[in-house]
């Protein structure tokens, strides 16, 4: 076992390092940027600045590869030894400082990220950017490069990083597994390093998501026209400029102009959208009905029925940024998949082993009773000098359940569902039910989750129930 460093200033030579005081790197999945810290020790004036801020580190601990660049040196002397430190961070963290204006419509979000990395990254290759088929409509407006990411992350449930051939890594987690086993009958960790801990402070499988204004489908609405009495409308019809308003009187398309824009008696009817009103303008009277589009406040329910009957019931709200639903739906999805059980967290020093963030790794530890694919969060790793020597620590955490991309036919699985009065909202409420999943262990299928789904419309007086969603 040993530990190789290369370091590269901006346009010099490469220089191996031949000792160092402390060698520390950690790559990890919540903080994409990593981090690395060299002590670098000096009798003479020679590595003082030899490394200034942009310098590229690669470094080789036992076979877990990390490349970083210095962000900060600072320099430090103690009698006649200097000392050279070298700290900073994975090429990751310099998308934090890359800003992207994109907007995409109905576009693959793994075209998506190729298309941003070809555009605003040019040093990074894309050859481990996955597939992901999932179509969205979304704009970026000088927004950080990493925050893109992070929320394409969010809406895949897919991880990324650069790693340290500067090649964009875009995957399910589902598809990278460790080939090693980490078990107690294997002995391949070190005495005293298994600590894990269930995690039930976030529990929900009541989950409301709670979002900005979506546009519904177009609605009707019956009316009765008496002479010039104004109509009152269920809800706002969206403003001139958006969908149109149209209406139908005994069988036969009647105008329809805007108040105080139109001119009287030039149309059948005249709308007052802020007011919520349909003025006759030149029909006196009978029977039809107004069809129009209104947006309302995006909120919908998510419940996993497993979950609640395993735990009891656990109730949260969810508050995302976006006006597109089926954004919002996805989110609060990975969210409840997340938290619906509770999140064991852990840590653990294998004795060997290459390992990468993001993999799964099965961890066998009957004393324990754990005995399950888990994943990586944070690979730690600490050389120790003179000894040729790497110490390694995992951090781990139960794997999350995939509820974005796997939603299958329930037809024949509909639970009952509790008849709901909603009284706050201005639009539909649709609300999914989770029933269970048949997760597979690698070589890893997709994870089988199922949902079903019931649109509570609130229509005045009505409420209706749509079918399954697929």
């Amino acid at each position: 076992m040993s530990t190789d460093i290369l370091i590269t200033p901006p346009g010099g030579q490469q220089h191996r390092v031949k000792a160092f005081d402390t060698c520390q790197t950690t790559l990890s999945t919540t903080d994409k940027a990593g981090s690395f810290s060299l002590e670098l020790p000096a009798f003479d004036n020679s590595l003082i600045d030899a490394f200034p801020v942009g310098s590229d580190v690669q470094i080789n601990q036992d076979d877990n590869l990390f490349r970083g660049w210095v962000i900060s040196p600072p320099k430090t002397m103690n009698g006649k030894l200097k000392n050279v430190s070298l700290q900073g961070s994975t090429y990751t963290s310099r998308t934090q400082k890359i800003i992207v204006t994109e907007s995409y419509t109905n576009t693959a979000v793994s075209d998506i990220v190729i298309d941003l990395f070809t555009k605003y990254v040019p040093w990074a290759t894309r050859v481990n950017i996955q597939s992901c088929p999932k179509s969205v409509t979304i704009r970026f407006g000088d927004n950080y490069l990493w925050d893109a990411m992070e929320q394409l992350c969010l809406i895949a449930a897919y991880d990324w990083y650069i790693d340290d051939n500067l090649d964009v890594n875009f995957f399910k987690g589902s598809t990278r597994v460790n080939p090693l086993v980490l078990s107690q009958a294997n002995r391949n960790f070190k005495k005293g390093t298994a600590n894990f801990t269930p995690d039930a402070s976030k529990l929900v499988n009541k989950l409301w998501v709670k979002g900005g204004k979506a546009t519904s489908d177009p609605f009707t609405q019956t009316i009765i026209v008496n002479g010039k009495t104004p109509i009152s409308l269920f809800y706002t019809p969206r403003a001139p400029g958006g969908e149109s308003v149209t209406v139908v009187i005994g069988g036969v398309i009647k105008t329809v102009g805007i108040q105080n824009i139109d001119k009287s008696g030039t149309k059948h009817f005249l709308l007052n959208a802020s007011e919520k009103l349909l003025i006759p303008d030149l029909c006196t009277s009978g029977t039809g009905s107004i069809t129009y589009r209104y947006e309302y406040p995006i909120k919908i329910l998510l419940e996993d029925q497993e979950s609640r009957a395993k735990y009891g019931l656990f109730e949260d709200v969810l508050k995302v940024e976006t006006d597109d639903k089926i954004l919002a739906k996805e989110q609060g999805m990975q969210h409840l998949a997340r938290y619906s059980n509770p999140v064991i967290t852990g840590s653990i020093q294998p004795m060997k082993g290459y390992y990468r963030p993001g993999e799964l790794i099965k961890i066998e530890i009957p004393d324990l009773k754990i005995n399950e694919y888990m994943q990586i969060r944070e690979i730690a790793c600490e050389s120790l000098a003179g000894l040729g020597t790497v110490n390694r620590t995992l951090q781990l955490s139960s794997r999350e359940r995939d509820a974005v991309s796997i939603l299958k036919d329930m037809n024949n699985r509909l639970a009952k569902l509790e008849k709901t009065t909603f009284n706050d909202d201005d639009g539909p409420v649709e609300k999914y039910v989770y029933f269970g999943d048949s997760i597979k262990t690698p070589g890893l299928v997709d994870d089988g989750l199922s949902w079903s789904l019931h649109q509570y419309h609130i229509c005045g007086q009505t409420m209706c129930s749509a079918g399954v969603i697929m």
